[in-house]
């Protein structure tokens, strides 16, 4: 497997255990999350890092940038699960994965955008850092549904954009899941 291609596919593999960050009352800690890359080679040079939360509920204004999912108690009655940090998921993402990449021994700079930006103005962003290679995630979809087990809908694409923008690779993971509780 190419090494980009190989990236790719960790880069997206970690993105997914972001999914297993754990929830507060009602609030859920993707921050703190990180996942062990297996690198087989570390560039020394910077990777910019910008997640793009394109979430309907976020665009549209139903929900905040921080909303998660839905938590359910007593008769299944639901409330908004936002995120530990009280900072947009696409932050928190954006952190989890650089100090991820960091921790392998690369030198990633997150670049913070806020969800109103198109991607080619978020593409714009990772581009002014004048890097060799960086690293744009999209968020179409995220969205939990915790009761006695933990529904999980999501849609993530993940892009490693040349110099001039130009996308080298991407991929993208979507799934609806059930992750078993302990009830």
């Amino acid at each position: 497997m190419r090494p980009i291609r190989k990236s790719c596919f960790l880069m997206s593999f970690s993105l997914l255990l972001l999914a297993q960050g754990c929830a507060v009352g009602n609030k859920y800690n993707f921050a703190d999350t990180r996942a062990d890359l297996q690198v087989s080679s570390v560039s020394q040079s910077n990777v910019p890092v910008a997640t793009l939360d394109q979430r309907q509920d976020i665009l549209s204004g139903t929900c905040l940038p921080t909303y998660v999912g839905m938590q359910r108690a007593g008769l299944g009655n639901p409330w908004r699960v936002n995120t530990v940090s009280d900072l947009p998921l696409a932050e928190d993402m954006t952190k989890a994965v650089s100090e991820s990449l960091a921790k392998k021994g690369f030198k990633p700079t997150p670049v913070i955008v806020v969800h109103a930006l198109s991607e080619q103005e978020t593409k714009q962003a990772l581009a002014a850092k004048q890097a060799e290679r960086s690293i744009l995630i999209l968020i179409k979809k995220w969205e939990s549904d915790t009761y006695m087990n933990i529904g999980l809908d999501y849609d993530l694409r993940l892009m490693i954009l040349g110099p001039n923008q130009t996308v080298l690779a991407e991929t993208s993971a979507a799934e609806n899941k059930t992750i078993p509780g302990s009830f």
